[in-house]
C-alpha cells in the first residue's frame, strides 16, 4: 500500500477546530477511500472507526478525538512521521480547548453560581441541629444577598450504574472495600489486570454503601483502558459532575473548575466511584475535599503515585469461585454435566472472571449441553484460545490490546522498549522470568530491562512470580505471541531464543560444576559469557538454590530447544550435568524428563556414546520411582554399548547402577557381583573419586546380607576418600548410609553423631532432600538409644531448616550413589 500523499496539506492553517476538520475532510478526499472501506482498514490496523462515526466527524466542527484521528490517519497510511505532526496539531488545539462559559444576559443562559451561607437540617448523626454551610446557589442579578429561604433545595445526585446480578468470591475483598470508605477524606483503589472485575467490585460495594452519603453518589468511566474511546478529560468530567450538584457553570480553567468542585463538595456527603483511571494525573483533579465524602477509583494500572487510604489488588478467582460462575452463568446442570471440562476450562481461563463470562455466555446459548466441553477442546488449541473468548462487545483479546497499546504505541523509546520486551519475553516456554533473563533475550542491560519489566507490571501485563521474578497469564502470553508474530522478524525470534537457551545452559554449568567439581561431566559444552549474567560468581549453597529456582525453566527450555531442533549438543549435555542435582534434590520426575531429552538429543545427532550416556541417567530416573524393570532395561542397553565401544569408565558406571537396581530388586548377589565387577574397573582406571562411591553402595548391600562388619568397614573407606577429596554433598549422603548400618548394628550413639554431623552438613548446603534423610535417621538413633529424653522431631532440625525436611522422601533407596 502506498502512502497517501497529504504533504500539501498545511497544518499551520488549522487554528481552531473547525479548520482542523477541514483539513481532516480534506485528507478522506484525497485518498479516494469511501467511509466503509476506512472503516474496515481501521477495524485491520486494530482501530475502532465505524463508517456511521467517521461521517459524524467530519460533519462536525467541534475537535474530534485523538484515537478518531489517529485511526483516520492509520487507514488512510498517511507515513509516520506525518501522524506525529497530525497529533502535535491536534495536541495544541485540544490544550487551548477552554471549559464552556455561559452568559447570564443570554436568552437561555444560567445564572452564575456564588456561594452563599445556608442554614440547613442536620443531614448526618452526630451534627448539630442545624448546619451553616457555604454552597453553591443561583444569583437572581440583584443587588442584595439571595434571601436563603428561596432557595430550592441542592440536588442529590445518584449516577451510580446498576450492579451486576451477582458478584461471586469478592466477599472478602467487598468488605475490605466498605470497611475502607469509613475514614474521613477516603481515597481507595482498586487496580488489577482487564477484566478482573474491578468496576463490578467497585459498583456493588457503592450501592452497599449509598446509604452512608445522604448528598448523592457520582460516577464516571474514565476510559483508562476503552476500546476506541480516548480517556476523558477531567475538564469534561468536571463540568459533568458540577452540572449534577447544581452549578450551571463553571470558570474558564480546568485549575478553576476543579477548586469550584472541591468548594462544592466541602459540606456534602458524596461518594465517587472514578471508573476505570488513566492515571493519577487524571483523578486528583476530581476528588473531591469533603471529609464527609469518599471515593473509589478503579484502574488496570496500579497508580502508585496517588496517595490513597487503601490499594486494594484483585486476583483471578480461586477455582470455587471460578466454578460458581459458571454455575451462575449457565446453570449448576451444566457444569454438572462434563466436569472435566469445567476443570479445564477454570484453568485455561485463569480465574480471569471475564473469560469465565464469555464462556458462560456462549455455553449458555447452546442447545446442547455439551457446550462447556466444546469450548474446552477449542480454548485448549492456543490458535484458537483467544478466537473463543470472545462474544458480542466481550473479547479477552480487545482487553489485553488496550494495555499493551499504551506501551506498542507509545512516542518513546523506552516504552517501546518494554512492548518488545513483553514480546519477546512470552516466546520461551519459561514458567517464571526475571530481569536479568530477559536482559540475555533482549541483549539489552539489565537496569533496562527492569524500569521495562516495573513498566509492565504496572499495567499488570505481567505477574509478580515472588522475589523478583515475573510470570505471564496464559492467555496474555497467548496475545504477547501473536504481537510477536506480527512485529518481530522470525529471525530476530530465533535468535532471542537460542541467546537465552545458551546462557541457561551455561549457568547451569557452572552451577553444577560448584556442586560437583570431581565429576568428568559436559561442563565445557556448555560454557558461555552469558551464563554469567543469570549466575555471576557464587558459592556452592548458591548455586544449589539457582538450580532450584531455575530447574523447571531449564526444563522447559530444554524442551523447546529440542522440539525445534536447535542447540542439541547442548540439551544432551544438559541432561547430564544437572543428573546428579536432580537426583540428590530428589526431583525424580524432572530427572525423567531431562534424561528422556538428553536420549532424543543424542539419537537426533546420531551420537553412540552419547546416547548410551543418556540412557543410564533415565535409567536411574526410572529406578528412582521403583520402575526396577525399566531401569534394569534401560541399563543393559546402555552396558551392551559401552562394552562394545570399549568405554571403560562408561562400563563401570552402567555396572554400578546396575548393581544398586538389582540391590533394589531384592537380588542382592547378582547386585554385589556388579559392584564388585565396578570397583575392579575403577580401582585400574584410578579413579579414586568413583572408587569412594562404589565402596559405600557395596557397604549397603553387605548390610543388607547380614555381613554388619563389612559393611561397616566399606562404608568408612568409602567416606575417608571423599572426605580427602572434599565432596560435601556426597559426604553428607555417606554420613546418612553410615548411620543406618550402625543403627541396625546397635551402634546407637555412633549413628546418633553421624546422623547430626550429616543434618547440620545438608542444611548448610540447601539441600532439604538430604535434611530429611539425616532427620530420619537422627531420629531412629533417638529411639534406639531410649525413648525417655527423646526430643521431638522439630528439636532435631538446625535453626531455620524448617518444616519442609519432614515431607522429604524416605531414605531408602534414595541414599545410594549412581554413576
Amino acid at each position: 500500500m502506498e502512502h497517501i500523499a497529504d504533504s500539501d496539506i498545511d497544518l499551520t492553517t488549522a487554528t481552531d477546530a473547525a479548520q482542523f476538520v477541514a483539513l481532516l475532510r480534506r485528507l478522506r478526499d484525497q485518498s479516494g477511500l469511501p467511509y466503509r472501506l476506512i472503516a474496515r482498514r481501521a477495524e485491520t490496523n486494530g482501530d475502532v472507526l465505524p463508517a456511521s462515526t467517521l461521517a459524524t466527524m467530519l460533519g462536525r466542527s467541534t475537535l474530534p478525538r485523538r484515537d478518531l484521528v489517529l485511526a483516520l490517519l492509520r487507514a488512510c497510511n498517511v507515513p509516520f512521521a506525518r501522524q506525529a505532526r497530525w497529533l502535535d496539531t491536534w495536541r495544541h488545539l485540544a490544550a487551548n480547548r477552554q471549559l464552556p462559559r455561559v452568559d447570564p444576559q443570554a436568552p437561555d443562559g444560567d445564572p452564575p453560581w456564588q456561594p452563599t451561607a445556608v442554614h440547613t437540617p442536620r443531614s448526618r448523626p452526630g451534627d448539630p441541629a442545624g448546619t451553616t454551610q457555604t454552597i453553591g446557589v443561583l444569583s437572581t442579578g440583584g443587588a442584595g444577598p439571595t434571601d436563603p429561604r428561596t432557595i430550592p433545595a441542592r440536588p442529590v445526585p445518584f449516577q451510580l450504574p446498576p450492579p451486576s446480578p451477582v458478584l461471586v468470591g469478592r466477599d472478602h475483598e467487598l468488605e475490605l472495600v466498605l470497611a475502607g470508605l469509613a475514614p474521613d477524606h477516603a481515597v481507595l483503589t482498586l487496580v488489577g489486570p482487564g477484566g478482573i472485575g474491578k468496576s463490578a467490585l467497585a459498583l456493588h460495594a457503592a450501592h452497599r454503601a449509598a446509604a452512608r452519603f445522604p448528598d448523592g453518589c457520582l460516577y464516571v468511566d474514565l476510559h483508562g483502558a476503552s476500546a476506541g474511546i480516548a480517556p476523558a478529560e477531567p475538564a469534561d468530567v468536571l463540568a459533568g459532575f458540577l452540572h449534577a450538584l447544581g452549578v450551571r457553570s463553571a470558570p474558564s480553567s480546568i485549575e478553576e473548575a476543579s477548586a469550584l468542585f472541591r468548594t462544592a463538595t466541602a459540606g456534602r456527603s458524596l461518594l465517587v466511584v472514578l471508573d476505570n483511571a488513566a492515571s493519577a494525573a487524571q483523578v486528583r483533579l476530581l476528588l473531591p475535599s469533603g471529609a464527609r465524602c469518599a471515593t473509589v477509583v478503579t484502574s488496570r494500572w496500579k497508580l502508585a503515585d496517588l496517595d490513597t487510604n487503601a490499594r486494594i489488588a484483585l486476583r483471578p478467582l480461586p477455582g470455587p469461585a471460578a466454578r460458581a460462575l459458571l454455575v451462575h452463568l449457565c446453570g449448576a446442570d451444566r457444569v454438572a454435566a462434563t466436569p472435566a471440562a469445567v476443570e479445564a476450562i477454570i484453568e485455561l481461563c485463569g480465574g480471569l472472571p471475564l473469560a469465565l463470562r464469555i464462556v458462560g455466555a456462549r455455553a449458555a446459548s447452546r442447545p446442547d449441553s455439551r457446550g462447556l466441553a466444546t469450548l474446552a477442546s477449542r480454548i485448549t488449541d492456543h490458535r484458537r484460545h483467544l478466537d473463543e473468548l470472545q462474544v458480542g462487545d466481550l473479547s479477552v483479546r480487545t482487553s489485553i490490546r488496550l494495555g499493551y497499546r499504551t506501551f506498542a504505541e507509545a512516542p518513546d523509546e523506552e516504552r517501546q522498549q518494554a512492548a518488545r520486551l513483553f514480546r519477546l519475553a512470552s516466546l520461551p516456554d519459561w514458567t517464571e522470568t526475571t530481569a536479568a533473563g530477559c536482559a540475555v533475550l533482549l541483549a539489552a542491560p539489565v537496569d533496562r530491562i527492569e524500569w521495562a519489566l516495573e513498566q509492565l507490571l504496572d499495567a499488570h501485563l505481567v505477574e509478580p512470580a515472588g522475589d523478583e521474578r515475573y510470570r505471564f497469564h496464559d492467555s496474555v502470553r497467548i496475545f504477547a505471541r501473536e504481537q510477536a508474530a506480527a512485529a518481530d522478524p522470525a529471525d530476530d525470534r530465533a535468535a532471542a531464543l537460542r541467546r537465552l537457551a545458551t546462557a541457561f545452559l551455561a549457568a547451569a554449568a557452572t552451577a553444577a560444576e560448584l556442586l560437583f567439581p570431581h565429576d568428568t561431566l559436559p561442563y565445557d559444552a556448555l560454557r558461555h559469557p552469558d551464563g554469567d549474567l543469570l549466575l555471576g560468581p557464587a558459592s556452592v549453597e548458591q548455586a544449589w538454590q539457582w538450580l532450584e529456582c531455575e530447574r523447571t525453566n531449564l526444563l522447559m527450555i530444554a524442551g523447546q530447544q529440542l522440539d525445534a531442533g536447535d542447540n542439541l549438543h547442548q540439551v544432551h549435555s544438559l541432561g547430564l550435568v544437572v543428573a546428579k542435582y536432580l537426583d540428590y534434590a530428589g526431583h525424580y520426575g524432572d530427572q525423567e524428563r531431562f534424561g528422556q531429552f538428553a536420549v532424543a538429543a543424542a539419537e537426533q545427532l546420531g551420537d553412540r556414546p552419547g546416547t548410551a550416556k543418556a540412557l543410564n541417567m533415565l535409567a536411574i530416573a526410572m529406578l528412582r520411582h521403583n520402575r526396577l524393570a525399566n531401569g534394569i532395561t534401560l541399563l543393559e542397553r546402555a552396558l551392551a554399548t559401552q562394552r562394545e565401544l570399549g568405554d571403560q569408565a562408561g562400563t563401570a558406571t552402567c555396572l554400578n547402577n546396575l548393581g544398586n537396581a538389582y540391590r533394589d530388586s531384592g537380588d542382592l548377589d547378582t547386585a554385589l557381583r556388579y559392584l564388585r565387577e565396578t570397583l575392579t574397573i575403577r580401582q585400574s582406571l584410578g579413579d579414586r573419586y568413583r572408587v569412594g562411591s562404589t565402596l559405600d553402595n557395596i557397604g549397603i548391600v553387605l548390610r543388607r546380607l547380614g555381613d554388619i562388619a563389612g559393611a561397616l568397614r566399606h562404608h568408612e573407606a568409602g567416606l575417608a576418600i571423599t572426605r580427602e577429596l572434599g565432596d560435601q554433598h556426597r559426604e553428607s549422603l555417606m554420613l546418612t548410609n553410615l548411620a543406618e548400618t550402625e543403627h541396625l548394628a546397635g551402634f546407637h550413639v555412633e549413628a546418633l553423631n553421624h546422623a547430626r554431623a550429616a543434618l547440620r552438613m545438608c542444611h548448610e548446603l540447601g539441600n532439604v532432600r538430604g535434611c530429611g534423610l539425616a532427620l530420619r535417621l537422627t531420629e531412629k538413633a533417638y529411639a534406639g538409644l531410649s525413648d525417655r529424653g527423646r526430643p521431638p522431631a522439630a528439636a532435631l532440625l538446625p535453626p531455620d531448616t524448617g518444616t519442609a525436611t519432614q515431607a522429604s522422601p524416605t531414605p531408602t533407596p534414595a541414599s545410594t550413589r549412581p554413576g
